[in-house]
């Protein structure tokens, strides 16, 4: 993982941008460089999941090609950085983190940063069923984008006590589901991906099968 302690103070404005990131797509770059501008963040750290607590049947692409991935749209902004967070010792990504136990690592290493949990509004709406989630409130803020079909001014309401930061300008409805069914049809991925992510989904022949 690209090491931001040595660029940036304890005292840094951190966003955390956490999702399976399979792939990731143009929705997420533009969330990302909306709320780095927005809410003048020091940098964004960007942690593919490894098995995420609420797709508990859900069989993402394997690891550390979703890390790559994540790292060929950091090596483009020097304020986003690739995170290993969640890939576990063996860096397979099998180990089941919540946001709270990435949250709190995270925190260790700049215990007097101001911390920003990136997610999108129809994820924030569910932030009652997350483990620990009244400690999670504790130690970070929110920014909470918008989504089609949720009203993200609702989502500021819906759990007392967070620290929320609407991002109303920025709509990202691509999908994971919609790219890998793109693959599949053999149809371009123009537009949906950055170009560097679909020449690596092409070399490396992701998303072919269902």
């Amino acid at each position: 993982m690209r090491s931001i302690a040595t660029d940036v103070s304890k005292s840094a404005r951190i966003g955390l941008f956490g999702g399976t990131f399979d792939p990731i797509h143009s929705g997420h770059v533009a969330v990302a460089e909306a709320v780095l501008h927005r809410f003048r963040l020091d940098c964004i750290y960007f942690i593919p999941s490894g098995r995420p607590p609420h797709k508990p049947q859900h069989r993402p692409t394997p690891y550390l090609h979703r890390y790559a991935m994540v790292a060929l749209v950091c090596a483009r902004n020097a304020r986003f950085v690739p995170s290993l967070l969640e890939a576990g010792a063996d860096l397979t990504g099998r180990q089941r983190y919540y946001s709270i136990q990435t949250v709190r690592r995270l925190r260790r290493q700049f215990p007097r940063a101001r911390l920003y949990f990136i997610v999108g509004a129809d994820q924030f709406l569910e932030l009652p069923t997350w483990k620990n989630y009244r400690a999670l409130l504790k130690l970070c803020e929110f920014i909470v984008a918008s989504r089609s079909g949720y009203d993200v001014k609702r989502a500021a309401k819906v759990v007392p006590g967070a620290r929320v930061h609407l991002l109303t300008a920025v709509h990202a409805d691509v999908s994971g589901t919609a790219i890998r069914r793109q693959v599949r049809r053999g149809e371009s991925l123009r537009g949906w991906v950055p170009t560097a992510v679909e020449q690596y989904i092409r070399t490396h022949g992701l998303y072919k099968q269902s």
